[in-house]
């Protein structure tokens, strides 16, 4: 007990772990990937949005006594981090080292640091993040497109722009849409989409046009 180290395990590191601990991993049906993807923390009972690229999982229902599950993915219910009971082991599935993805989950670096210097034995503990902050009371909001690039190209550009445009206007906010690849549904001048801006502007995104 006196050469306890703390461990903490990202992604392969989870299921090594877990395999450790006497889990199994088992292969999902289709995966979990992206980087909008919802995960409870059972320590604290936060949310957090993170990033994912794996298509294997730790049973936990399989793992030695003395250990818990952490994580859990908030869409398919599969296990996305374990921790040990009283030793500082923990694990995530996700990614919060992701530098193109969401940071929500980077204080866990912090925790593991903490956990480092702190006496042996001491088990893992999470912070509750402050509440947001209220949002701004705005009615407008500009977005910025991507250009005019030729038909064909950029698709990834118009479903993330219109799936933005969808939310705000969910929002109840007036969307102004300027520099927009002209070959996109956020410039349909029909009202059957819901990524349509309320006001196209063809111009170049330079200081004269956009002030």
């Amino acid at each position: 007990d006196d050469q306890v180290k703390p461990i903490y395990g990202i992604c392969m590191g989870n299921q090594l772990m877990g395999l450790a601990a006497g889990g199994k991993a088992e292969k999902l049906p289709f995966g979990n990937r992206g980087q909008n993807q919802p995960v409870l923390n059972h320590q604290t009972g936060e949310c957090y949005i993170t990033p994912q690229n794996h298509g294997y999982v730790i049973n936990c229902d399989t793992l030695k006594p003395g250990w818990k599950t952490l994580f859990t993915n908030a869409n398919d219910g599969s296990n996305e981090g374990i921790a040990h009971e009283t030793r500082p082991y923990f694990t995530a599935q996700f990614h919060p080292e992701a530098k193109c993805g969401p940071n929500d989950t980077a204080f866990m670096f912090d925790v593991f640091l903490e956990a480092c210097q702190a006496p042996p034995n001491k088990k893992i503990t999470f912070p509750v993040r402050d509440p947001p902050k209220p949002r701004p009371n705005v009615k407008k909001v500009l977005m910025l497109g991507s250009g005019g690039t030729s038909i064909g190209q950029a698709g990834e550009f118009d479903y993330s722009g219109g799936q933005a445009i969808k939310a705000l206007k969910e929002e109840g906010l007036e969307v102004v849409l300027m520099n927009p690849n002209i070959a996109s549904v956020q410039t349909n001048m029909d009202d059957k989409g819901e990524a349509k801006a309320d006001h196209v502007f063809f111009l170049p995104v330079t200081p004269d046009f956009v002030e």
